[in-house]
C-alpha cells in the first residue's frame, strides 16, 4: 500500500500548476481530484490526503483575493434591499415596488422614492412613473435626477404598464370634435401616440385599457349596459393593435383584465374583473368565455401557478385557487401595497 505521505506529495505536485493562478473553482478541482485518486488507487489513506490538500488550498484561495480579504457572503434569501430577487417567489418573479421603494434591477437594491409623487414602477426595466393629477405625469430612471414630462393634453389618466416596461397606455379624449380611445406612451422619450376608437361600435362604460400578454395589443371591455348604472358589467373584450389603433379582435370574455400578466403564458385563460365597480375577479376561459370565481386579482407565472399580493403578502396559487405559498416581504419600508413583475432586467 502507497504510504500517506507519497501519497500528499504526490497530489500536491499534480495540482503544482493550478496553485500558481487560484481561482474560486480550486477547491472544487481538489476535491474532485482527490476522489479520483482515491478511486483509481482504493487506498485507505487517500481521505487524509485530500483534507491535507485543502487545507493548504483554502487558505490560498483566501490570501491570494485583493486585499487578502475572504470572498463576500452571500446574502440570505430575504427579499431585502441587498437581496431583493431571492424572495423565493415562484418563476423567479420579484417585488418591483412596495411602499416607498422600487426595485433596481441594474444594482439589486429598493430605491427610495419618499417624497416623490405617485409611483408606478414597470414591471421590468428600469422606468417609473410619477402621477399626480394635476401636474403632468412623468417618467422616469429608477435613478434618475431629470424626469421626462408628457405631454397629457386630452389624456385622462389609469395608466397601465406594457409587460416589457417600455410602454404605457392610458384614456384620452376631446371636446372639440369628441373623440375618446387611448393613448400610447413612450417610456424613454415621453412621445405620445393617441388613437381613437369608433364609440359607436365600441361602447365602454368606464374605458379602462390594458394590454396583451406579449404587448402587441390593447384591451379594452366593451359595456353591457343590462346592468343600468348600479354596475359596470362587460359584455366581450374588444383588442386593437398597440401601433396603428386599428381593430384586431374580439373575445366572449365577459370581464376586464388589470394587467398583462392577467393572461396566461399558453392564452387559454385569463383574470379578469367581472364589475369595474366591483373586485368580482374571476378565471375565463378565452375562447368559451366560460368563467368560475377567482380570490385574488392575480398574475400568471406559468400555465399552472399564479402569483397574488394581499395584506403585505405575496401568494402563490393554483389554477384552482388554492394558496400553495405565503411570502413575508421583508423590505424597508414595505407597506400593504405590493407590485411585482418577472425575472429580467
Amino acid at each position: 500500500m502507497m504510504r500517506f505521505d507519497q501519497l500528499l506529495h504526490e497530489t500536491i505536485d499534480e495540482m503544482a500548476d493550478e496553485m500558481k493562478a487560484p481561482s474560486a473553482a480550486l477547491v472544487s478541482a481538489s476535491i474532485a481530484r482527490g476522489r479520483r485518486i482515491r478511486r483509481g488507487r482504493r487506498l485507505t489513506g487517500a481521505g487524509g490526503a485530500l483534507l491535507a490538500v485543502a487545507a493548504i488550498v483554502l487558505p490560498w484561495a483566501v490570501i491570494s483575493r485583493p486585499g487578502g480579504s475572504p470572498a463576500p457572503e452571500v446574502p440570505a434569501a430575504s427579499g431585502t434591499a441587498r437581496d431583493p430577487g431571492s424572495t423565493g417567489l415562484a418563476g423567479g418573479w420579484v417585488v418591483t415596488g412596495t411602499g416607498t421603494r422600487v426595485l433596481d434591477r441594474a444594482t439589486g437594491e429598493y430605491v427610495s422614492t419618499e417624497g416623490k409623487r405617485a409611483v408606478l414602477p414597470a414591471p421590468v426595466g428600469d422606468r417609473i412613473l410619477l402621477d399626480a393629477t394635476p401636474e403632468p405625469i412623468q417618467v422616469m430612471g429608477v435613478r434618475d435626477t431629470q424626469p421626462v414630462t408628457v405631454n397629457d393634453t386630452n389624456l385622462g389618466g389609469d395608466y397601465r404598464w406594457s409587460p416589457a416596461g417600455d410602454r404605457l397606455v392610458g384614456r384620452a379624449s376631446q371636446k372639440e370634435p369628441f373623440e375618446s380611445g387611448f393613448a400610447v406612451v413612450d417610456a424613454r422619450t415621453g412621445t405620445v401616440s393617441k388613437h381613437w376608437v369608433d364609440v359607436s361600435r365600441y361602447d365602454c362604460s368606464q374605458c379602462t385599457y390594458s394590454w396583451s400578454r406579449d404587448g402587441r395589443e390593447i384591451v379594452m371591455a366593451i359595456a353591457d349596459r343590462s346592468g343600468g348604472e348600479s354596475a359596470e358589467k362587460v359584455s366581450r373584450l374588444q383588442l386593437f393593435d398597440a401601433a396603428t389603433g386599428a381593430p384586431t379582435r374580439s373575445l366572449p370574455v365577459k370581464a376586464m383584465p388589470s394587467s398583462p400578466f392577467s393572461w396566461s403564458p399558453s392564452g387559454r385563460y385569463v383574470i379578469a374583473n367581472a364589475d369595474e365597480l366591483r373586485r368580482d375577479w374571476q378565471l375565463i376561459d378565452v375562447s368559451t368565455g366560460q368563467s368560475r370565481p377567482f380570490a385574488y386579482d392575480a398574475v400568471w407565472v406559468s400555465d399552472t401557478q399564479l402569483l397574488a399580493t394581499d395584506a403585505g403578502k405575496v401568494l402563490t396559487l393554483s389554477t384552482d385557487g388554492t394558496i400553495t405559498a405565503t411570502t413575508e416581504i421583508d423590505i424597508p419600508g414595505a407597506a400593504e401595497w405590493i407590485s411585482l413583475g418577472p425575472p429580467g432586467q
